[in-house]
């Protein structure tokens, strides 16, 4: 069996998965730049805290995280909505001291400004805009596209000589 036409298409899946996640983020990206032009609804905060997601990685070992644990009221147009995002880039795993700040921002507040997608109310956001954040997933996608072109184009010729 020849090599070359495995690592072209070992090389096409990285590219694949590379483009897809690419996609996904820049649709995030889209979004909350969007959500700066968002009307606002008066809010009442419900809880602002952190907490700690475990992850189980293998058998023996766990990964956690720290991220964001928020809650939110809101009204649009006489009906009532729940949100629990504070920015777009919430998924994103972020420095403990930016949470902390984030988490500090809003703990003593009741009273809130929410953000919220006119075009789906139930979508909101407490901090509109897309921030650095929303921007270094892109890193992760842009190795697999140039892991693919290597393993597709480059590694062939290499296993060959």
């Amino acid at each position: 069996m020849e090599l070359q036409p495995v690592l072209e298409i070992f090389g096409a899946v990285f590219i694949l998965v590379g483009l897809a996640t690419a996609l996904l983020f820049l649709g995030r990206i889209r979004k909350a730049r969007a959500s700066r032009h968002w009307p606002t609804a008066a809010g009442e905060l419900i809880q602002a805290d952190l907490r700690h997601v475990e992850v189980e990685a293998t058998m023996r070992d766990h990964a956690s995280a720290l991220v964001t644990d928020f809650r939110y009221r809101y009204r649009v147009k006489g009906q009532d909505f729940e949100g629990r995002r504070v920015t777009f880039s919430d998924l994103v795993n972020k420095r403990k001291g930016s949470l902390e700040r984030l988490r500090d921002e809003y703990r003593n507040q009741k009273s809130i400004r929410v953000y919220y997608n006119p075009e789906n109310p139930g979508e909101s956001v407490l901090k509109p805009g897309a921030s650095l954040y929303n921007f270094t997933p892109l890193i992760t996608s842009l190795a697999f596209i140039g892991f693919g072109l290597f393993i597709a184009l480059y590694l062939p010729d290499l296993v060959q000589h």
